[in-house]
C-alpha cells in the first residue's frame, strides 16, 4: 500500500491542476532557512516531516555533559544503544537508538553534512560523546526516514546537531557534581569566544569534562550477581557467581570436581551453590571517561563573482580527544572450558604433587578441566585513547534566484585500546606442564619432567595458593603466563566527501512557487582495526581476533520538489506536496534508488495534517562487511546439555547430555561478510499539528509512525543457533563441539560461529505525542509547561528460522535491548526577574523479561529447563534545577540535583551489567552539581 501511495505522490507533482489565483496580502521579507528534512530553502518551520527541535537552553539545562546522554533521555529513544554506564561490553562511547532501531540506522549530520563514524576503530556510527554541549546551538531530531535526501542510515532518522556560528563575545562556562553517595565526580569547563563583523563572522570553542568511576560494588542493586535459580532457592533469587574462583575448581582424572572453597581448608567437592564466586564488585558501574577539544567555525563574505552573487566562503574544524577506562574482575583462566585451549595440569608438575586435590588413593591427578580467579593481577584493564577531527570548506552564494553551495569534508578518528590483566595460553601450557627439581632446588618447566626437557625461561604456575597470602601467585609466574603482555590494538575510520546542492523557485504554480531543489555527492570511507599478535594468533585470553580493513565509495545524486496545490480554499489554508528521490551506486554493492513524497495539509490557523510515506536503505558498513573473525562470550544456554535431541546426538552431543553447570557464557566467533546486501525499509508516518488560537502559546503534536526493515543485516544470534540445532537440526553445522578424548566433556561446546549476514526483518510501529503551554506572564513570574511522550505498539524482528520475536513492552539484553511500552517527560519552567528554575520527571514503563532457569522436578531425571516470565519495575526520574543571574558581574549561578529521590535502577535478572539495564535506567543515583557562567 506505501509503494502505491508513493506513486500517486510523485504523479502529483506531475499533474497540478491549474487553478484559479487566489487574492494574496502583500508579502512580507522572511527568512528563508533548512529544516531537517528538505534541502529547499523554506520561510515555514512545520514541515510534513515530525521534527523535534532542542533548544540550547534545553541542553544546557539538562545539566548533562554528553548530547549523547542528552538524547538518550528523549522517550523516542530505546533499544540497546551504548553509553558510559556500559563497563563490560563498553567502549567510554555513547550512541544513540532512535526509537530503538540501532544507532547504526540513526544518521548523524553536523550542520547538515555527515559526520565521521567514531570509536575504537571500523565503526559504523558517531560517537556522540565527540560533540560537546558547549559549540552547539541547537540540536533537529527528524523521526521519520531520510534517505531520499541524505543517502544511506536514515532508516529511523536524523540526529542534526547545528552549531554555535553567529555568537559575539566571550562566555566561559564551569561546573562540578557528584553522587549522594560521594563518587562519580563530573567536572566540566568550556569557553566561547565569538566576534562579527560586516563581512563574517567567528566562534572558537573548547572544553574539558571529566567523569570519575562509579565501583558495583558501592550500589546494593550491583553488589552482587543475582540469578534466576528456582532450584538453589526457592524464590528463584539467587547470589550467583562465577564458577572460575580464588579458591581454584578443579576436575580430576577420577571424574571428580574438588574445591578449598571460600575457606581454603582441605579440598572437598565443588558445590556451584556455596562456592561460586561474587565477581561484581571488581567492576564498574559508571566508567571514567574525560575529553577535551575545540571547535572552530568561520565564513566571509567576498561579495559578487560574475553572475555569482553573494558568494560565501566558510569553515568548520572540530577536535576531540577522549580517554576512558574498562574495568572488569580478574580474569577467570580456564583454559580448556573458557577459551577451548587444552592445558591439563600435569600430575608431574612439582606444584600439582604438593599441593593439588588427590584421588582416594592419594594420588596426583591430571586435572584437564581447572579453573582459576586470577586475583593477583588486579582485574582486567581496558584503557581507550581516541581522537576525532572532521574539517570542512565550503563555498555559498546565489545565482539569480537560486541559492548553491559547494563543500568538501574530510573526518579522521583514531584509537589505541590497551588491554592488561590477560595471559597467553601457550604460556599457561607450558607453566602447568610436567617439571623438573634440579640440583640447586630450582623448580623448572620441562616438556617431560627431564632435566633434557626443561623449557628455557618458563616459570612454572601454582594455583593452589592464596590470593593475598605469601601462598598467593607470585609476579614471576604472572610475568611469565603474560609475558608482560600488554595486548595493543589500533584502529580508526575515515571519510572524505564532496557534495554540490542547489535549490530555488523553478516556476510560480496558483497555490505558490514550485521549489526545487537538486545535488550531487561523492563519499569515500574506509576503516581498519588491528589487534596484537597473539589476538591475530588465537593465544591471548584477551580473545581471538583478525584485523579488519576496507573501504568502499560511493557517487550520489538526488532531486527534491516542495509543490503548492491549493491555498486559500475552505478548510484549505494550504495543501503542499514534497517529493524527493536519490540515486546510489555503491563500490560494494550496486546501485539503488529511494524515493520520499509528504503531504502537509493546513485546514486553518489552528490545525495541520501531515503524513509521509518514504524509502530509505543502510549500506553495509565497514565492520560488517570486513570485520576480522572474533572471539565473543555471550551468555546463552544450550538445551542440549540437558535434553539431547536427536538433532543434539548427530551433532555429538551424548544420548544422555552434558554438564553446564557453571558455564554462563559460551564462546562465539563473530565477523564480517562481504557478499552483504543493503537494508532496505518502507516507512510510513501520518500526524497533526495543533495550534489552538483560543489558547496563546499552547501546542499539540500527535504522530502516527510505521517503520518495515527487510533485507536485516545482522546474525543469526547464538541462542537462536543453539535453539535451531535442538529443535530441528539447523545451524548445527554452525556448533563446534568437544570429542572423545579431548580432555573435555564431550559434547561441550568450544564455539558457536555466528558470522554477519543478510537475514529477517523487523516491524515497528508506534504513536508520538507532545504538548507545549507557555503561559502568558503573571505577577508571579513566566511559566512553560512540556510533556512528550512515546508509545510503541509493535515491534517485531523476524529471525532467520522464520520465528517472530517480539520486543514491544520488553527487556531482551541478548537481541535488541529495551522496549517499553511507554516513555514520556514532563518539564516546567518557570522565570522572574533573576530568577529561573526548572523541573522535569522521566517515566520508563515498566517491561518483561524472559527468565532462564532450572527446577529439579524429578532427582532421578536431573534438572528440567522453565522459562519464567518477570515484571521489570518502571522507573520514574525527578531532577530540578534554579539559576540565579548576577547581572553586575555578568554571570549566572546554577544549582541542580539530578534524581534527586535518589531513584534505584529497576532489577532485571537478565541484564548483562549490575542486574538491570544501564543503557535504559539511571543508576548512579542521586547527583548534585553546580555551575557558574560568565559572559563578556
Amino acid at each position: 500500500m506505501k509503494k502505491n501511495l508513493l506513486s500517486v505522490a510523485v504523479a502529483a507533482t506531475i499533474m497540478v491542476p491549474a487553478l484559479p489565483a487566489f487574492a494574496q496580502e502583500e508579502a512580507q521579507m522572511v527568512e528563508e532557512v533548512l529544516v531537517t528534512g528538505s534541502r529547499i530553502q523554506r520561510a515555514d518551520l512545520e514541515g510534513a516531516n515530525p521534527v523535534t527541535v532542542l533548544s540550547r537552553e534545553e541542553l544546557v539545562g539538562s545539566g548533562e555533559l554528553s548530547i549523547g546522554d542528552i538524547l538518550q533521555n528523549l522517550p523516542s529513544s530505546a533499544g540497546a544503544a551504548v553509553n558510559t554506564g556500559v563497563n563490560n561490553g563498553g567502549s567510554g562511547a555513547v550512541r544513540f537508538s532512535l526509537r530503538g532501531l540501532g544507532s547504526q540506522r540513526t544518521l548523524v549530520l553536523i550542520n547538515g553534512r555527515r559526520a565521521v563514524a567514531s570509536g575504537l576503530g571500523a565503526n559504523s556510527s558517531v560517537d556522540l560523546n565527540n560533540i560537546p554541549v558547549a559549540m552547539i546551538e541547537r540540536v533537529e531530531v527528524l523521526k521519520d526516514g531520510a534517505s531520499a535526501v541524505y543517502g544511506s542510515d536514515a532508516i529511523a532518522g536524523v540526529v542534526n546537531i547545528i552549531t554555535r556560528e553567529d555568537f559575539e563575545g566571550a562566555e566561559f562556562t564551569s561546573s562540578y557534581g557528584q553522587t549522594s553517595e560521594g563518587d562519580g565526580a563530573q567536572e566540566n569547563a568550556s569557553f566561547t569566544f565569538g566576534t562579527a563583523s560586516d563581512k563574517g563572522n567567528f566562534v572558537v570553542s573548547g572544553y574539558y569534562a571529566n567523569q570519575e568511576p562509579i565501583w558495583a560494588g558501592d550500589r546494593d542493586y550491583s553488589k552482587e550477581e543475582i540469578w534466576f535459580h528456582p532450584y538453589w532457592d526457592p524464590q528463584g533469587q539467587y547470589p550467583g557467581g562465577s564458577s572460575a574462583t580464588p579458591w581454584g575448581n578443579y576436575q580430576g582424572s577420577d571424574g571428580n570436581r574438588y574445591t578449598r572453597g571460600p575457606e581454603f581448608g582441605d579440598f572437598r567437592a565443588y558445590s556451584g551453590a556455596t562456592d561460586a564466586y561474587n565477581y561484581a564488585p571488581a567492576n564498574y558501574t559508571q566508567t571514567p571517561n574525560e575529553r577535551w577539544g575545540f571547535s572552530a567555525f568561520g565564513n566571509y563574505s567576498i561579495g559578487d563573482l560574475g553572475a555569482l552573487e553573494n558568494v560565501v566562503v566558510s569553515a568548520e574544524a572540530m577536535y576531540t580527544h577522549r580517554g576512558s577506562q574498562r574495568l572488569i574482575a580478574p580474569e577467570p583462566l580456564a583454559p580448556l572450558v573458557f577459551f577451548g585451549s587444552p592445558a591439563p595440569y600435569s600430575d608431574l608438575n612439582y606444584y600439582n604433587i604438593m599441593y593439588g586435590p588427590k584421588n582416594a588413593d592419594g594420588e596426583t591427578m591430571v586435572l584437564d578441566d581447572w579453573r582459576r580467579r586470577m586475583l593477583e593481577t588486579g582485574g582486567r584493564d581496558q584503557v581507550h585513547e581516541t581522537n576525532t577531527h572532521q574539517l570542512t570548506l565550503a563555498v555559498a552564494g546565489e545565482l539569480g534566484d537560486w541559492n548553491w553551495d559547494l563543500s568538501a569534508l574530510y573526518g579522521e578518528n583514531d584509537a589505541n585500546v590497551i588491554d592488561k590483566g590477560y595471559f597467553n595460553l601457550e604460556r599457561v601450557a607450558e607453566a602447568v606442564g610436567p617439571t623438573f627439581v634440579d640440583g640447586a632446588g630450582n623448580i623448572l618447566c620441562s616438556s617431560d619432567g627431564t632435566e633434557a626437557g626443561v623449557i628455557d625461561g618458563c616459570v612454572p604456575l601454582n594455583v593452589f595458593g592464596e590470593p593475598g597470602t605469601d601462598t598467593e601467585i607470585t609476579q614471576e609466574m604472572l610475568q611469565y603466563i603474560s609475558g608482560n603482555y600488554v595486548s595493543i590494538t589500533e584502529g580508526g575510520n575515515d571519510m572524505a566527501a564532496v557534495q554540490f546542492n542547489m535549490s530555488g523557485g523553478l516556476m510560480d504554480l496558483p497555490a505558490g512557487e514550485l521549489g526545487m531543489a537538486f545535488g550531487v555527492e561523492h563519499r569515500a570511507v574506509s576503516g581498519f582495526s588491528q589487534p596484537d599478535s597473539l589476538q591475530l594468533l588465537g593465544t591471548s585470553t584477551a580473545g581471538s581476533s583478525l584485523a579488519t580493513e576496507g573501504s568502499y565509495h560511493l557517487n550520489e545524486a538526488f532531486v527534491e520538489f516542495a509543490v503548492p496545490l491549493l491555498a486559500g480554499l475552505p478548510a484549505v489554508d494550504y495543501l503542499d506536496l514534497s517529493v524527493a528521490s536519490r540515486y546510489s551506486d555503491y563500490s560494494t554493492f550496486g546501485s539503488t534508488t529511494n524515493s520520499k513524497a509528504g503531504l502537509r495539509w493546513s485546514i486553518n490557523d489552528d490545525l495541520t495534517v501531515r503524513t509521509t510515506v518514504s524509502e530509505a536503505f543502510r549500506a553495509p558498513s565497514i565492520p560488517e562487511l570486513y570485520q576480522g573473525i572474533a572471539s565473543t562470550f555471550p551468555t546463552v544456554t544450550d538445551p542440549c546439555a540437558n535434553d539431547a535431541s536427536q538433532f543434539c546426538i548427530a551433532d555429538g552431543v551424548p544420548a544422555g547430555g552434558y554438564s553446564d553447570e557453571g558455564i554462563v557464557q559460551i564462546p562465539s566467533k563473530i565477523g564480517g561478510s562481504a557478499e552483504l546486501e543493503p537494508e532496505t525499509a518502507d516507512i510510513f508516518t501520518i500526524g497533526l499539528v495543533y495550534q489552538p488560537s483560543w489558547l496563546e502559546g499552547a501546542s499539540l503534536t500527535l504522530d502516527y509512525w510505521e517503520t518495515e526493515v527487510d533485507n536485516l543485516i545482522s546474525t543469526t544470534g547464538p541462542q537462536v543457533i543453539l535453539d535451531n540445532c535442538h529443535a530441528s537440526g539447523l545451524d548445527c553445522d554452525k556448533i563446534d563441539r568437544w570429542g572423545a578424548g579431548s580432555g573435555a566433556e564431550v559434547g561441550g561446546i568450544i564455539f558457536i560461529y555466528d558470522l554477519n549476514t543478510n537475514v529477517g526483518g523487523l516491524d515497528a510501529s508506534g504513536v508520538d505525542l507532545s504538548l507545549r503551554h507557555q503561559l502568558a506572564e503573571t505577577n508571579f513570574g513566566l511559566f512553560g509547561f512540556g510533556f512528550d511522550a512515546s508509545y510503541v505498539t509493535e515491534y517485531d524482528k523476524t529471525l532467520s528460522n522464520g520465528d517472530v520475536v517480539s520486543h514491544a513492552g520488553r527487556f531482551e539484553d541478548n537481541q535488541d535491548g529495551n522496549f517499553p511500552r511507554w516513555k514520556s517527560t514532563f518539564t516546567t519552567n518557570w522565570t522572574y526577574e533573576n530568577w529561573d528554575a526548572s523541573f522535569s520527571s522521566r517515566y520508563i514503563h515498566d517491561v518483561m523479561e524472559t527468565l532462564n532457569g532450572w527446577y529439579n522436578v524429578d532427582p532421578a531425571n536431573g534438572f528440567a529447563p522453565t522459562n519464567e516470565p518477570h515484571k521489570v519495575d518502571a522507573q520514574v526520574i525527578h531532577d530540578i534545577q534554579v539559576s540565579y543571574n548576577l547581572d553586575a558581574y555578568k554571570a549566572r549561578l546554577t544549582l541542580g540535583i539530578d534524581n534527586f529521590t535518589d531513584e534505584q535502577p529497576p532489577f532485571a535478572y537478565t541484564g548483562f551489567n549490575d542486574n538491570t539495564d544501564v543503557r535504559t535506567y539511571e543508576t548512579q543515583g542521586r547527583f548534585i552539581y553546580g555551575r557558574v557562567g560568565f559572559n563578556f
